[in-house]
């Protein structure tokens, strides 16, 4: 099953360690990945695949690079 998810990350970001880290997860499972909204406190992503992989996509978001703190996520269907 396909999805198209909105994904709203708040929290403190390095945007270009959280953007390259976020290219290579997508890559990694051959999901669509569109930056909507890049900015120190929120990032915002449209992804587009597999329904299981853009779950396992948004998790590795949560947990993030080291130099980046998620305080709170929302999905919303795209």
């Amino acid at each position: 099953m396909t999805s198209s998810i909105m994904l709203h990350l708040s929290g403190r970001f390095d945007v270009a360690a959280f953007r390259d880290f976020a290219e290579s997860r997508a890559r990694l499972l051959g999901i669509d990945m569109t930056p909507q909204r890049l900015e120190g406190h929120e990032i915002v992503f449209l992804l587009r695949g597999a329904h299981a992989l853009v779950g396992m996509f948004i998790m590795a978001c949560v947990i993030g690079p080291a130099s980046c703190v998620v305080s709170q996520w929302r999905e919303a269907v795209a």
